[in-house]
């Protein structure tokens, strides 16, 4: 028996297609992996009258993209690739965020609903699974690019959910069984243990970091390497694409990120206050936004001598932990700190060249340690603790320059605007990729603790505005040679 028909209510996968057949049931055990995760996201939240609300910001509710990877796949698998007609025309209408922008989504069915739909749409994509040709000359088709494409879809939206909820009120929430707690006694190289604002160790909140090799650059020297993916790494977005060679100058890159322990510093000596920091465009957005910390940072005390940071963690607030990477920061923020450290922002190409490209074998790696996959010894990621872990608590995940941290834990913004590599073509749809290249968009790398594991390929491209504060998006910093 196939796990496409264990998955599928008894389903006969043909016989005979040798490969395809393994490749059918591994896409099936994926997809029913992909959705477990999603649904146990909506379990943190045990009244559904909150997940009809916005968490914040404007965004839609919670609830809306639950419906929304159900419309996603039954458009591309049923309708686009096997010619359907829609499942339901007003759900495709409503959980379109381009036919329903997000101030209107309102009214929204229950959950019970939605999930009834996901379920008639995953069983009619089950039963196209097991027939499909997945050698099929069709592009959507061959290797089941199209299943992997609503499998990234929905890992892409359970990090946004945890975005969301992040945002959620703690009381709101319950915590699930499988959070793992944020470890102290974890050995991150080169880090002490002296939270912020306090003189005792051993503190919950993790270590602050050590002056040293440990917290400063590595020099790389110039050389050529192949920047995006290199046709190895198995599903890529367009935008991914074509690989091409790159030459990229000598230059500097931190070895860790940038800590809330020296973020707290930036702000302490009037970073958020200083112009000479930042660019108009920055500014602008910092006196109408109101900026004067990460968007998870809040006071505690009432004196401004005893005053100490806290943070919102996902499952409510805790002392700032010191060696952990700042998160919450829009690009200005970033781009404002990389000048207030005598540094600049890496360029995407750098980024990329740090974290995959191994000098001594004349190779890339598809991920910064490596191309093993993702696991808990290498990288934080895909919810393993619901929040960062200290800096240089995986060594074994290091780069092949030694470069910590450049798979998981917080995202990291470039100096690159997003836009296509030469030779760019849009597929399957240009909403994905080509209409953000507006200039405005600017590239993040590396992944968070709540990215699933296909995305922290080292040629994935995420992509925000310059303003964008709820993302677990953080800080290397750079420097020329």
């Amino acid at each position: 028996m196939t796990k496409a028909r264990e998955e599928g209510g008894g389903r006969q996968t043909p016989r005979g297609d040798g490969g395809a057949r393994t490749t059918r049931e591994k896409i099936a055990a994926q997809l029913a992996g992909a959705r477990a995760a999603t649904l146990s996201l909506f379990d943190l939240v045990p009244r559904e009258a909150d997940l009809h609300e916005s968490p914040g910001f404007g965004y839609r509710p919670l609830i809306w993209h639950l419906a929304h990877v159900g419309v996603f796949e039954a458009y591309w698998i049923l309708q686009k690739v096997k010619h359907e007609p829609a499942p339901d025309e007003r759900w495709q209408r409503v959980f379109d965020p381009i036919s329903t922008p997000r101030e209107e989504s309102k009214d929204l069915p229950t959950r019970r609903e939605m999930e009834d739909y996901l379920r008639r749409v995953r069983s009619r994509v089950l039963d196209f699974l097991d027939a499909a040709d997945l050698d099929a000359a069709d592009a959507m088709l061959r290797g089941g690019y199209v299943f992997r494409l609503v499998l990234e879809h929905e890992r892409q939206h359970q990090e946004t959910l945890a975005y969301l909820l992040r945002l959620l009120d703690p009381a709101k929430k319950v915590r699930p069984q499988r959070a793992q707690a944020l470890k102290s006694d974890v050995e991150p190289a080169g880090l002490s243990s002296t939270p912020v604002g306090e003189t005792r160790a051993g503190s919950r909140a993790g270590r602050a970091p050590a002056s040293g090799e440990s917290r400063g650059m590595i020099e790389l020297p110039a050389c050529e390497f192949e920047m995006g993916a290199t046709g190895g790494e198995g599903f890529a977005y367009d935008n991914e694409s074509p690989s091409h060679t790159v030459f990229v100058p000598a230059f500097k890159i931190a070895r860790a990120p940038v800590t809330n322990a020296e973020f707290a510093a930036f702000v302490a000596e009037g970073g958020y206050a200083r112009r000479e920091f930042w660019n108009d465009e920055g500014w602008a957005w910092r006196e109408r936004e109101g900026w004067e910390h990460p968007l998870y940072w809040s006071r505690e005390g009432e004196s401004s001598s005893s005053k100490r940071w806290r943070v919102r963690e996902m499952f409510g607030d805790a002392e700032l932990p010191p060696g952990h990477p700042v998160a919450g920061v829009s690009w200005y923020e970033a781009e404002a700190y990389a000048r207030f450290a005598g540094g600049r922002l890496p360029t995407e190409a750098e980024w990329e060249r740090a974290a995959s490209w191994d000098d001594e074998a004349k190779r890339k790696r598809r991920f910064a340690w490596g191309d093993a996959e993702p696991g808990g010894a290498l990288c934080n990621f895909d919810l393993s603790f619901w929040g960062t872990t200290p800096v240089g608590s995986f060594p074994s995940g290091a780069t092949a320059q030694g470069c910590l941290d450049m798979t998981g834990n917080v995202w990291e913004w470039t100096s690159s605007k997003f836009a296509g590599y030469p030779g760019f073509e849009a597929f399957p749809y240009p909403e994905y990729s080509e209409v953000w290249f507006d200039e405005d968009h600017r590239v993040l790398k590396g992944g968070s603790w709540a990215t699933g594991a296909s995305v922290l390929r080292c040629s994935f491209r995420n992509f925000f505005r310059r303003h964008f504060r709820i993302a677990f998006a953080g800080i290397r910093c750079a420097a020329d040679v």
